[in-house]
């Protein structure tokens, strides 16, 4: 692994290209992000020792922006369609994962509701759409059967091409689920870019990292160039590798999705286990902002909830007036 990593440092990327696409159909019943003068959240709702709280009522929250108390204009606690983009880093280091990485993402395609919908991206030298919206089980195996790791990891561009492209004038609930177990090697934007884009939409960011490999083998890989008297890249200091995890967290925790490190985990299939029960036991808030200002600056959320004992999650706010945040541009 050292030696594809010292290797992957000096690639570069190439452009993005799609394979098979399905149609997508427009969803019945309780929508999400339909009235451009709203702000859509889903929220989930945990008691103090850890379980999904599945009781709760329109009464029981109470949702702030920028600390000023708004009304609630809709709510709904059943479940919704739900569209999922499986971003899965497909770069030479993940070679020996790929197996583990298939069978954990097919559990959690084959744990979804006939409605909802998977799209498949993999990137390496580049983001590539494997799979556009479907909920055809066969045509998920498919793809992920499909998925050959080599090359660099171009995670900034992959994360972009989702937003500008995939999930672009998408209404509903939108969630990614991104895995990838080392920094970006080559990208065209910038990680800044990237996330602004990220949180200008309604969609969730979960984060699968296994970046603890990643170091591991960067600090081997460091000894290695060391003893041949060579330069160290940034890629492989302790610091840059860092920021990259503070970079993550802050874009899960801020879209309203979760940093899952998968040493806390028995297995791959538990983290997405996890994030397929929570996006099973969400509550959907919407409100209308007493604020009407619409100058892109960024606003934020707070959620709360009555009840003692449970604590509420959802995105910690949004760009007023820019696309994907319930506002007019």
């Amino acid at each position: 692994m050292v030696l594809a990593l010292l290797i992957l440092l000096g690639l570069t990327i190439q452009g993005f290209g799609q394979t098979e696409e399905a149609g997508q159909s427009d969803e019945e019943g309780f929508r999400i992000g339909v009235a451009v003068d709203q702000v859509s959240l889903s929220v989930n709702a945990r008691s103090v020792n850890g379980g999904f709280v599945r009781d709760l009522t329109r009464d029981d929250f109470r949702v702030f922006e920028n600390g000023e108390l708004q009304q609630i204009v809709n709510f709904y606690s059943g479940e919704v369609p739900v569209n999922v983009v499986l971003l899965i880093d497909a770069s030479g280091s993940t070679r020996d994962s790929q197996g583990e990485i298939r069978r954990a993402a097919m559990l959690f395609a084959q744990s979804l509701g006939k409605e909802d919908k998977v799209a498949v991206i993999t990137f390496n030298y580049a983001p590539k759409l494997i799979l556009n919206w479907t909920n055809d089980i066969d045509k998920v195996q498919l793809a992920l059967e499909s998925i050959y790791a080599k090359g660099a990891t171009v995670l900034n561009d992959a994360i972009y091409v989702i937003f500008d492209d995939l999930f672009r004038g998408m209404e509903g609930k939108k969630a990614v689920i991104l895995l990838t177990d080392g920094v970006d090697t080559g990208s065209m934007v910038s990680f800044e870019e990237s996330m602004d884009l990220a949180l200008s939409s309604e969609a969730m960011v979960y984060i699968v990292s296994k970046l603890d490999e990643y170091w591991m083998a960067a600090i081997q890989a460091r000894q290695e160039l060391s003893s041949r008297g060579r330069l160290i890249p940034k890629e492989l200091k302790d610091d840059y590798i860092l920021g990259v995890r503070r970079s993550l967290k802050r874009l899960a925790e801020l879209s309203g999705g979760k940093y899952l490190d998968t040493k806390a985990f028995a297995s791959l299939t538990d983290v997405y286990a996890q994030v397929a029960e929570e996006l099973k036991n969400q509550y959907y808030v919407s409100y209308v902002p007493r604020d009407k200002t619409r100058n892109g600056e960024w606003r934020e959320i707070d959620i709360q909830v009555n009840r003692g004992g449970v604590v509420a999650s959802s995105r910690r706010g949004y760009f007023a007036g820019r696309q994907g945040s319930g506002q007019p541009n």
